[in-house]
Parts: structure tokens; sequence; C-alpha cells
């Protein structure tokens, strides 16, 4: 029994250690496993993200001077516009993805599904962020 007691905590452990690859040795077009699912999406996300951030200063800076330029009476609203739509995309975005996991819920699977919708949503955000910028 004691061996047992010796032996299973080096079980437990290789069993539960996560399988992490790196970025330039992962196939995210054909993922062998579910760890390797999540680190995909992880990865489509943070690129979308960093994407989202750049365009989105872009889009702050566009909206802050067209209320600089705007001389029509009311129209000084670009900046707070385009920031409470972006706080509702936001919340969208996190509600929808969260929702996108719920088949797997619990699941092994839930996390590539909420992280590949994060990504596709986020990617989908930058497209209608880049047409509101003058080109």
């Amino acid at each position: 029994m004691k061996a047992l007691l010796t032996f299973l905590p080096a079980v437990v452990l290789v069993t539960l250690s996560p399988v992490a690859r790196s970025a330039e040795n992962l196939d995210c077009n054909n993922p062998p496993d579910t760890a390797s699912e999540n680190q995909c999406a992880d990865l489509a996300f943070a690129k979308a993200d960093k994407e989202l951030n750049e365009v989105w200063s872009k889009v702050k800076d566009w909206a802050a001077q067209n209320d600089k330029d705007s001389d029509k009476p009311g129209a000084h609203e670009y900046a707070n516009t385009t920031m409470a739509a972006q706080r509702a995309w936001l919340a969208y975005r996190d509600a929808v993805c969260r929702e996108a996991g719920l088949p797997m819920h619990g699941g092994s699977g839930e996390g590539p599904l909420i992280g590949n919708c994060r990504a596709y949503i986020t990617e989908e955000r930058v497209k209608s962020l880049k047409g509101l910028l003058p080109e």
C-alpha cells in the first residue's frame, strides 16, 4: 500500500500536466488534442485582440478629431458614441461567446468553443471599425 501511495502522486502529476506546445510547433489547422485546440484559440484571439486595440486607437483619434472639427450644433458626439458602442460590443462579445461554449459546458471542449468565438467576433469587429475610418 505504501508503494502505491508513493507511486500515485507521480501518476496524477503526469496525467494532469497540460500539454503546451511552442507556437511554431503547433498545427492549428489540425490540433491533435484539446490542449492544442485551446492554445490555438488563445493565439487566434491574441492576434485579433492586438489588431483590435491598434484599430480602436485610430478610431478614438478619428472620433475626437471629428468632434473638434464639427461646427454643427449637437454634432460633438463622435467620441461618446463610439465609446458607448465599443463598450456594448465588448459585453455582447463576452455574452455570445459564453453562450457558444454552452454545448460543451463543463467539458474539455468548452474552452476552444469560447476562444474561437472570441477570435472570430473580434476579427469581425476589427473589419467594422476599419470601415469607420477614412481611407
